[in-house]
């Protein structure tokens, strides 16, 4: 089994890579969960990890390769406005399933631990896989959620705390 090496962001990463993993990602997870419309629209440069990076962790594998990506931060939703926020896991699909989104987010976790006493995240509600994993890192469901129209369709999300 390949080492992976989890380390904070730094402002010159090769983000394109970076997009490279949101997007494949989003593509073999998501098309379970989300009508063709939406992940149709959707390309790499969707996505804009440049301006997180400051709250950002990455997983690379022993080539040096971006395998994973967790961003974070403050709520971005007005309801939480004193809570952290997990905004993002992504892990390749061929790393899914090692560990590694758990080591990203645990990382992410106790970055925010210090400023923020409670987290929250978003979870789409159909998607089972998710929610058990984070179940697993301690957070737990709400009965809150969100429906958030975006082109081709509607998210459809369940927010758990922690």
């Amino acid at each position: 089994m390949e080492s992976i090496r989890i380390r904070h962001a730094h402002k010159n990463e090769n983000f394109g890579a970076i997009r490279q993993v949101y997007y494949q990602t989003w593509l073999a997870t998501y098309r379970t969960h989300l009508p063709n419309s939406i992940l149709k629209k959707l390309t790499p440069t969707t996505w804009h990890p440049e301006q997180r990076w400051q709250d950002m962790q990455l997983a690379f594998n022993n080539e040096g390769k971006i395998v994973g990506v967790c961003t974070y931060g403050p709520a971005r939703l007005a309801s939480f406005s004193s809570w952290g926020e997990i905004y993002s896991i992504y892990v390749l699909p061929d790393y899914q399933h090692l560990g590694i989104g758990s080591k990203l987010v645990t990382r992410a976790l106790k970055i925010m631990g210090p400023k923020y006493r409670h987290i929250y995240l978003e979870v789409l509600r159909s998607n089972n896989d998710a929610k058990t994993f984070y179940l697993t890192l301690g957070f737990s469901e709400t009965k809150l959620t969100r429906s958030t129209q975006v082109p081709g369709g509607k998210l459809k999300t369940v927010i758990f705390s922690r």
